[in-house]
């Protein structure tokens, strides 16, 4: 069905995806984007940004039944489970198998890249939404996924900072309804203009001492 034998550990399935409505309501003095009604844990934020940010960036809600196979629903191969995604990025986990990656081989990060998920910011760093991916996991990945065979690097990494989010921006529609102004745009922690519109979708963070072996 989707070629794959292993659903990758940050794919959403049908019924972790969360459509629940979501709005612009008054928050220390300004307009924030919210999920309507609000729950603890909505917004995210970051130890080095918490000065100057009202209230942290709102992420997307999604369910996490990946180990309770009869309330999941098929797996949705073109969907993120954003709390995975973000489990990952927090705690170095592979985006295959969601186990560790570190101290298998070094304590270098082993990271398969694609440019559609790269954008490099100097000769050895450079941003990325996507998880690592464990050494056991790599041959399996580049079998089994067709964005890989397109385009493929593999990378040792000395470190990873988190840096920001993936998001969408929205704007206040008429009527208390809201408009989505852009897709997929990175918004850097400390970028506090944009935080009361965005929605996160991914975490973002940036790469240091990469060295490419493929």
């Amino acid at each position: 069905m989707t070629g794959y034998s292993t659903v990758p550990y940050t794919i959403a399935y049908a019924n972790e995806l969360v459509t629940d409505p979501i709005g612009f309501v008054s928050y220390a003095g300004r307009s924030r984007l919210s999920y309507l009604p609000s729950k603890a844990g909505d917004w995210v934020d970051h130890h080095a940004a918490k000065l100057g940010s009202v209230g942290g960036i709102l992420r997307a809600r999604t369910r996490d039944f990946r180990d309770d196979p009869a309330r999941r629903g098929p797996e949705r191969m073109r969907k993120l489970n954003t709390r995975r995604q973000w489990r990952c990025m927090d705690k170095l986990l592979c985006q295959v198998c969601g186990e560790s990656v570190t101290g298998f081989v070094s304590d270098l990060i082993p990271w398969a890249l694609t440019k559609t998920v790269f954008e490099r910011t100097s000769l050895r760093s450079g941003r990325t939404n996507a998880p690592p991916t464990c050494w056991a996991c790599i041959p399996k990945a580049l079998e089994e996924c067709p964005m890989l065979h397109e385009d493929f690097a593999l990378y040792t990494v000395a470190a990873a900072r988190s840096v920001g989010v993936l998001a969408d921006l929205y704007r206040p529609g008429v009527f208390s309804s809201v408009t989505l102004a852009a897709h997929n745009v990175f918004v850097a922690w400390d970028d506090f203009q944009h935080h009361p519109y965005a929605l996160a979708t991914a975490q973002v963070v940036e790469l240091y001492g990469m060295k490419q072996v493929r």
